[in-house]
């Protein structure tokens, strides 16, 4: 994908109202230390950026960690760093997400190892910016795989164990992609859209059971970090299973040139998402389970208009409008 023009924030509407694009008020470090102590909380993709920064950030709230990724150096890197906070005990686990039975005995070693799982932060995932005519399907294939079916192998892990002890926080990293169209995004944008409508559906079952205000599920869009996801390099080819089934889709996502063109528009820190991930997993923003969030927004000052408010005009979900009259038969 060459076309800076992809990138361009207009083509999705401007906010009137300020975006934060580091940590704020109730989301700042000092508010939330100890917020979640004596959680476990697992999170995949903690080898390195957005991860790694979620990972610290839940060790900061007091909760122990379960490292997931396929970088080990890396996970080894974010587990001293999660383990500077006192008390803290942070386990690695080299997972490939993608594979049913790696997952399996992955999350069965957690909780031999380190409990029940009350937080699951579904974090990793791999981006391909290339138009679909020049892409395979194998390269296709492996992004959904590990974006979408990744994420719903690791919450089959959590689901039953959290339903029989009605508590637990599944938060799910869906990107801004899963609500636009954008050439080059065939397999990104379509795995971040179903991730957002498994969350919606998930919390649905949850309030159906009588169990909403126990087990909540949401879906982020981080904010624009700056990182592999744009420049490309978001997984060495080493560190999948079948490497060559990636390899069409290795090449930079986009070009030095078009990076230096969109630089500017990737204001916000990974800091920002690892914060207001810890915030949902404190149970403090309950209104907008089941919801797709911008974690540049103003967290409270949205929790303020309630879960009814955001159901009846159907916010922060997926949808589709039609013309006035089109709507459907009762």
């Amino acid at each position: 994908m060459a076309d800076p023009e992809q990138y361009n924030p207009t083509k999705f509407g401007i906010s009137t109202l300020p975006l934060n694009h580091e940590p704020y008020g109730p989301i700042l470090p000092e508010r939330l230390a100890g917020a979640n102590k004596g959680k476990l909380a697992v999170v995949t993709g903690a080898g390195r950026g957005i991860g790694r920064a979620i990972a610290i950030a839940l060790a900061n709230s007091g909760a122990n960690l379960a490292l997931l990724d396929l970088l080990a150096e890396e996970l080894e890197e974010t587990k001293v760093a999660c383990e500077k906070y006192p008390g803290i005990r942070a386990e690695v686990f080299k997972c490939d997400i993608t594979n049913v039975e790696t997952v399996r005995e992955t999350f069965a070693a957690i909780n031999q190892t380190l409990g029940d799982v009350d937080i699951l932060v579904n974090n990793a995932g791999i981006a391909v910016g290339k138009l679909s005519w020049d892409e395979t399907f194998e390269g296709f294939w492996k992004a959904i795989e590990v974006n979408f079916k990744g994420t719903m192998l690791c919450i089959f892990e959590v689901l039953r164990g959290m339903k029989e002890r009605k508590s637990g926080c599944i938060i799910n990293m869906a990107s801004r992609a899963a609500t636009v169209d954008m050439a080059g995004g065939l397999s990104y944008n379509s795995s971040k859209a179903a991730v957002a409508r498994a969350t919606h559906s998930l919390q649905e079952e949850f309030e159906q059971a009588g169990l909403g205000e126990q087990l909540h599920t949401y879906c982020l869009h981080p904010g624009g970090v700056w990182g592999a996801m744009v420049t490309g390099k978001s997984r060495p080819l080493s560190a999948l299973e079948d490497p060559t089934a990636y390899e069409s889709s290795r090449p930079e996502n986009t070009t030095p040139e078009v990076q230096d063109q969109i630089r500017h528009i990737f204001k916000d820190v990974p800091e920002l998402c690892a914060n207001t991930v810890t915030y949902l997993a404190t149970g403090r923003a309950k209104a907008l389970r089941g919801c797709y969030w911008d974690c540049r927004q103003d967290i409270e000052r949205v929790c303020s208009f309630g879960k009814e408010t955001l159901d009846k005009y159907d916010l922060y979900k997926l949808g589709v409008k039609f013309l006035p009259g089109y709507q459907n038969e009762p």
